[in-house]
């Protein structure tokens, strides 16, 4: 009896802890996330810490936490996480950022798990299919990873350039790079794919000319024309690359857009994202940067979330949900500078403030400037009673240093965005601003030059490793084969007097040196 009675206490001991085994390691959930660097919002508003909390609030206080880590490269992030494989094919990430040519690799060698759909729609990621751009959704639809990843950020590949010093006409072109009245005062980006569709801009410059622009299969050719990996073609751009090279500063991945908001560079091919960046830091200098997405064609990038196998789908696209609300997203772009594939009224009320003109008005409400008794708000032109859209405008600013409100007059031009905000946002889309090469027009292109640009191809190993021998060429330089035979036999010669030396020692040949004869020592002293 006291047996059984001991059985039944250990069994009812042993079953209660179940339920608060269960508890425990829900209460501990853990999100591996894996993300370029500086590509998500950690000032004022902490995406980590703002999803963390909500998670407890909307979960009656379950706990998440993100383990949050960053990689410098497409290539850094692909080996990381084949270096990590679990013996079951699964990884140890539950979200990855690669960019479109890498997603297409992952996809191709069956790395990722699908998002959870029906009639295809996303289920669990709702505020990304509610939010997104048709733009965006239908490029990913026709490039066919609509299931596997969803957008962060997307841009186009251009050049920043400083337009006191660079002519405008000149710089709509790629081959810009080599005029030697810019020498060393251009970088390039140290990355083989980016700077590649530089080269083809340069050697497929009549072709892309030629094509006409208003044709429908218009951008299939440009993808063709810039994704042309013959054998002949990536000759062509070595040799196109080594003369770029002469003529540049250097090749950079991260430094040129503080190398131009300084002065120190006056062009920079660069991701439109990285180009919104210089401008915004050149502003506070009082320098006004441009950009430029060349005629010839250029890339259209896409950096997306995706789940690689083995990963906690339910908790990764809960975590894509939060980031996709249009309240995340917009923080997430003020922070990064890079374009949201998400839009709606808020989003487009902050283009609006941020980079469409403002001016000042007198406000009944106390603000942060107040001179001469006065308080002031600051308005997006467009708001002003008096405002009939395109023309010449006496717009005002408050002048920090003189604490005084100061005017000027401004020529405002009229930027259609409507093309990419679609039916998500009320009126005609249409944003004035004063320049169509700033950091509007930059962060959202218009239709035209939307449609000249290509996503850029998955390339498999032997073309991968064909393009990859040309850069280390461009990189490093050719070897003439007299200099490379010299070296080979000074190699040879070293190598054969180890290998002598060895079995000379190993037969008990000594090498002794000889002293100097004829000298004797007399006396040692300390110095």
């Amino acid at each position: 009896m006291k047996k059984l009675l001991s059985v039944a206490i250990c069994l009812t001991i042993v079953l209660s802890l179940f339920p608060l085994s269960g508890c425990k390691e829900e209460e501990n959930l853990v999100l591996n996330v894996y993300n370029w660097e500086d590509y998500i919002s950690e000032g004022d508003f902490d995406t980590i810490k703002e999803f963390e909390k909500f998670y407890s609030a909307t979960h009656g206080g379950k706990k998440v936490t993100v383990n949050y880590s960053t990689f410098g490269t497409n290539e850094n992030m692909y080996n990381e996480l084949k270096l990590t494989q679990k013996k079951d094919g699964t990884y140890s990430y539950d979200l990855v950022c690669p960019s479109e040519y890498m997603i297409q690799k992952m996809i191709i060698e069956n790395m990722l798990e699908k998002y959870d759909m029906q009639d295809g729609a996303y289920t669990k990621v709702t505020n990304y299919e509610n939010n997104v751009s048709a733009t965006i959704s239908d490029l990913c639809k026709e490039n066919g990873w609509y299931e596997y990843a969803t957008i962060y950020n997307w841009g186009t590949m251009g050049y920043t350039y400083n337009p006191e010093y660079v002519d405008e006409e000149e710089i709509k072109s790629w081959s810009v790079v080599l005029d030697p009245k810019y020498s060393n005062r251009i970088t390039i980006k140290d990355s083989v794919r980016d700077s590649y569709i530089l080269a083809l801009g340069i050697v497929n410059k009549e072709a892309l000319d030629l094509l006409d622009k208003s044709a429908p299969d218009y951008n299939d050719k440009v993808k063709e024309l810039l994704n042309d990996f013959s054998d002949e073609t990536i000759k062509k751009a070595e040799d196109t690359l080594i003369k770029v090279k002469k003529n540049v500063y250097g090749f950079e991945v991260d430094s040129g857009k503080q190398d131009m908001a300084s002065g120190k560079l006056w062009i920079n091919f660069a991701w439109s994202g990285d180009s919104v960046f210089s401008m915004d830091l050149a502003e506070e200098d009082g320098t006004y940067l441009s950009y430029s997405v060349p005629e010839e064609g250029s890339n259209i990038f896409f950096d997306g979330w995706v789940m690689p196998k083995g990963a906690n789908k339910e908790l990764a696209q809960e975590f894509l949900n939060f980031m996709y609300d249009e309240n995340t997203a917009m923080y997430n772009l003020d922070y990064i500078c890079y374009s949201s594939p998400i839009v709606g009224e808020q989003i487009y009320s902050y283009v609006c403030d941020n980079y469409g003109y403002t001016t000042l008005i007198e406000s009944e409400e106390e603000t942060d400037i107040h001179v001469n008794g006065k308080y002031y708000e600051e308005i997006y032109v467009g708001d002003m009673e008096d405002f009939h859209g395109e023309g010449t405008y006496q717009l005002y600013y408050y002048d920090e240093d003189s604490n005084s409100i100061e005017s000027e007059e401004v020529e405002l031009i009229g930027w259609n965005v409507k093309h990419f905000f679609g039916d998500k946002i009320e009126g005609d889309g249409i944003i004035y601003t004063d320049s169509t090469q700033r950091q509007l027009a930059t962060m959202y292109p218009d239709s035209e030059t939307i449609n000249r640009c290509v996503v850029m191809q998955h390339l498999d190993n032997d073309t991968l490793k064909k393009v990859n021998n040309m850069w280390d060429t461009v990189k490093v330089g050719k070897m003439s084969y007299t200099l490379m035979l010299v070296i080979v036999i000074i190699i040879v010669l070293l190598v054969g007097m180890a290998v002598l030396l060895y079995f000379l020692r190993k037969k008990g040949v000594k090498f002794e040196r000889k002293k100097p004869q004829g000298y004797t020592l007399v006396k040692r002293e300390e110095i």
